[in-house]
């Protein structure tokens, strides 16, 4: 088993790329495969529960679920960038300036 410790909690219903993650998705497989799936995982240092998702979203969106969290992360960076460049900084004063 990947060591626990490097793999990133998520509480029900965290909201992705896409809306909330509150589907469940099941199946079932072999004792060959399954035992090859843990491996892979291990291997990835990531659980069940990432690998099927990263899956599935590449299936249906041509992207791995943690790709498009990545782009949304960075889209959000470049519009944060795009309005301070339009507007000036907006940060406030650091507490140990004198007005």
């Amino acid at each position: 088993m990947p060591d626990r410790n490097h793999v990133p909690r998520f509480a029900r219903g965290i909201s992705g790329p896409l809306g909330k993650l509150e589907n469940d998705l099941k199946t079932k497989v072999d004792e060959h495969t399954h035992a090859l799936f843990l491996q892979h995982c291990a291997m990835r240092r990531t659980d069940t529960a990432n690998v099927l998702r990263d899956c599935v979203y590449a299936l249906v969106h041509g992207k791995t679920y943690r790709q498009m969290v990545i782009e949304k992360i960075s889209h959000e960076a470049q519009c944060a960038d795009a309005i301070a460049k339009l507007v000036g900084p907006f940060e406030a004063p650091k507490s140990d300036e004198v007005a």
